[in-house]
């Protein structure tokens, strides 16, 4: 298979993007039916980051902060392992969308559960419990009591026959089988497209089996369907569960404007998630495990959560009866250091920003937000002295270097004596394998707020 590494956000003509889709029109009408591809007056851009498959051909989608192809075979690497343990921390495991027809989120994200799930917990087990008399077992007291005839002796009970019990694996359970099957077709499918090594993986040869060994698919499926009827352990279902999909779906994939993708059409939400977790985001700590500068005071529920003293909007109508709204604006992370209230938003855009040039900078609604996070804690960082508080975007960049490269103001809010928001250049690649090995940035380290300065990344 022919792997192609295309740029999130890129414009291509029309002539151009069919010549990377093999000129398969239908599949190019799917991608923008369902917002993988999308279109401007300027051209076309795949707004994807992750795996498109395409009958022989991989399309891989590297984050638009990439800024060329010099290593990007580790930078795409690394992407996928991110979105890898994003998915699985929202535990991503429903593989069916009927909306999307026969494009498929699914196929490659079900091969990728079967091997992975096989290196956690090997291969789908039936124990069976054997009841034997006298064997060499342990003796199952209960039955023997209850079944069989004691000889009394000296007022004691002595039993010539004990009922032992002792438990095998059948390794040649049909379901047991029928999953060594398709892990190794799995290997097969993802060596073939030389995707083992971008997901970390190593083959796996179970079976030498084929399909046809197990019966019809139909024949198969009421078998597993049965199976299930009976089963009750909660990852044995779930196998149960993913082979049944995967082989209710395993002819789609034969259809030659058959789509398979795996990845994010919101990469941004990962960008967020990934500078909550690195930065150390307070906002659903409990206000009483929060390390304030002094008590916390008796007006605030020790058990209530920092983002929950954001209010919400209420609607009165004619003066009685408010209603409160459901919703409420809410920063990406909050956080403090060095007894500062700290209020930091991820942005996922391509900023360039110098002396000479400003461009793809967030619009007005995202600073006039970040100004106001900051008055909706007000009370709050008051009432506990803080000393101050610093307010910033995040943006992700290829450079080896953190670096504050100004700030952003807005007189209008600015003159109510709110701190304006320091720009952020974070090198997105140390950042990201600082949320792959769990590890934080050590805030104190950093000065990441020193206007136009450069410091260099740390962990701890």
């Amino acid at each position: 298979m022919e792997n192609i590494y295309i740029r999130e956000l890129k414009y291509y003509s029309r002539k151009n993007i069919l010549e990377i889709l093999q000129n398969n029109e239908k599949a190019l009408e799917k991608l923008l039916k369902f917002d993988i591809v999308k279109f401007t007056n300027e051209g076309y851009q795949f707004a994807y980051v992750g795996v498109i498959i395409i009958e022989n051909i991989i399309v891989n989608v590297y984050p638009k902060y990439i800024p060329s192809k010099d290593n990007i075979k580790w930078d795409f690497k690394q992407v996928i392992q991110v979105i890898k343990k994003y998915n699985k921390s929202k535990d991503e495991f429903n593989y069916q969308n009927d909306e999307l027809e026969d494009i498929s989120y699914n196929r490659l994200s079900m091969m990728l559960f079967f091997l992975e799930d096989y290196f956690e917990n090997g291969i789908y087990t039936n124990i069976q419990s054997i009841l034997e008399t006298n064997g060499n077992g342990e003796i199952d007291w209960n039955r023997t009591v209850n079944d069989k005839v004691a000889i009394i002796q000296d007022n004691k009970p002595y039993y010539v026959e004990l009922q032992t019990k002792y438990k095998i694996n059948d390794l040649f359970n049909y379901f047991r089988l029928l999953h060594e099957y398709i892990i190794t077709e799995c290997s097969q499918y993802l060596e073939k497209a030389r995707l083992l090594e971008l997901f970390d993986l190593t083959p796996v040869e179970l079976s030498d089996k084929e399909l046809d060994d197990f019966g019809d698919v139909d024949l198969i499926l009421e078998k597993l369907e049965k199976e299930l009827n009976v089963e009750f352990n909660t990852h044995k279902i779930k196998l149960l569960q993913s082979m049944h999909s995967y082989l209710s779906n395993k002819n789609a994939h034969t259809n030659e404007n058959y789509l398979t993708l795996y990845g994010t059409s919101a990469y941004h939400e990962i960008w967020e998630v990934i500078c909550a977790h690195v930065f150390g985001d307070k906002l659903h700590k409990k206000l009483r495990d929060l390390n304030l500068p002094v008590r916390l005071n008796s007006k605030y529920s020790p058990n209530k959560e920092l983002i929950k003293l954001i209010k919400k909007p209420k609607w009165i109508y004619k003066d009685i009866y408010p209603k409160e709204a459901e919703g409420t604006f809410i920063p990406d992370i909050v956080t403090i250091y060095n007894n500062e209230f700290v209020i930091l938003d991820a942005k996922y855009y391509s900023l360039k920003f110098s002396q000479d040039k400003l461009d793809g900078q967030p619009g007005l609604e995202s600073i006039t937000k970040q100004y106001l996070y900051e008055l909706a804690f007000k009370d709050f960082i008051e009432t506990h002295q803080f000393s101050g508080v610093k307010n910033a975007f995040l943006f992700p960049t290829y450079d080896g270097e953190i670096e504050n490269k100004g700030h952003v103001k807005l007189d209008i809010l600015s003159n109510l004596r709110l701190e304006d928001i320091q720009v952020i250049m974070l090198p997105a690649g140390e950042i990201n394998q600082m949320y792959l090995d769990n590890k934080k940035i050590d805030i104190s380290r950093l000065d990441l707020w020193r206007k136009n300065g450069k410091v260099k990344a740390k962990s701890e």
